[in-house]
C-alpha cells in the first residue's frame, strides 16, 4: 500500500495524488461531497463553516471531516464521480467520495488498459479490462484508502478515499476550507494531512462560523 498523500492538480481541476505530478490549482466544488439540498432544522437555520487548516507541505494538502453526534440527513451528491484513462494515466488520480458512493471508471484513448482496485490490506476488489468509450462503475461501501492501477501500463496509479463522514472537504494551498449548508450541532471535526491525524469538538451554529485548525 503506497503512503498516500493529497494534493491539488492543475490539469483536471479535480483532487489528484502526488503520485502523478506537482499539481497548482483545485476546483473546490469536487473536494465537497454533500450535495447541497441538506435537510434544514425545522426553523431552516443552516450552519456555514469557513476555516483555517495547515497549508499544504510539498504536496500533501489537509482533508477536514465533519462527524456528527446525532443522525443528521445528508443526501449522497446528485454526480457521480468519474475517473477515466486518457494520456497512459488516470484522471484525475486522486478521488474522495462517501461510503456508498458510486464511482464510474471510463477509457477515453484508443489504447488497452485496465481497472484494478486494490484495499489497504492489498485485497483486490475487482479487476476489469477497458477500451475506448469502456465504463464500469462500482460502489464503494467500505471507508478507508485505495489503490487503483493498470496491469498493462504499470506507471498507472491512482488513489481513491472513501469516508463516513457526511461533510468532508478538501483545504487549498493555503489551508482554507469553507463547508456550507452545515445542519447545527456538536460534531467531531477530523484534520487529516499526511500521516497525521487529529481530532477536536465542535459545537456549530446557523449562520457563520469559523474554525482554526492550524494549531490544533
Amino acid at each position: 500500500m503506497r503512503r498516500l498523500t493529497w494534493t491539488l492538480a492543475a490539469a483536471t481541476g479535480l483532487l489528484v495524488s502526488a503520485a502523478c505530478g506537482t499539481p497548482e490549482t483545485v476546483e473546490p466544488a469536487s473536494g465537497f461531497l454533500a450535495a447541497p439540498a441538506v435537510s434544514a432544522p425545522a426553523d431552516g437555520s443552516l450552519a456555514q463553516i469557513v476555516g483555517a487548516a495547515p497549508p499544504a507541505n510539498g504536496g500533501i494538502v489537509s482533508i477536514v471531516l465533519l462527524d456528527p453526534h446525532s443522525e443528521v440527513e445528508v443526501p449522497m451528491p446528485r454526480e457521480v464521480p468519474v475517473m477515466d484513462q486518457y494520456g497512459r494515466a488516470f484522471n484525475p488520480a486522486f478521488l474522495m467520495v462517501r461510503r456508498g458512493q458510486t464511482i464510474e471508471f471510463t477509457n477515453s484513448e484508443d489504447d488497452l488498459h485496465t481497472v484494478h482496485v486494490k484495499d489497504s490490506a492489498g485485497e483486490s476488489l475487482f479487476n476489469v479490462a477497458t477500451m475506448v468509450g469502456f465504463s464500469y462503475e462500482f460502489t464503494f461501501d467500505d471507508p478507508g484508502s485505495y489503490d487503483v492501477m493498470c496491469n498493462t501500463h504499470t506507471e498507472m496509479a491512482a488513489d481513491i478515499l472513501v469516508v463516513s463522514s457526511p461533510y468532508a472537504v478538501l483545504a487549498d494551498r493555503d489551508g482554507a476550507f469553507a463547508v456550507p449548508d452545515v445542519v447545527p450541532g456538536a460534531y467531531t471535526v477530523t484534520l487529516m494531512n499526511g500521516a497525521d491525524r487529529r481530532e477536536r469538538e465542535v459545537e456549530v451554529v446557523a449562520g457563520r462560523n469559523e474554525i482554526d485548525l492550524t494549531a490544533f
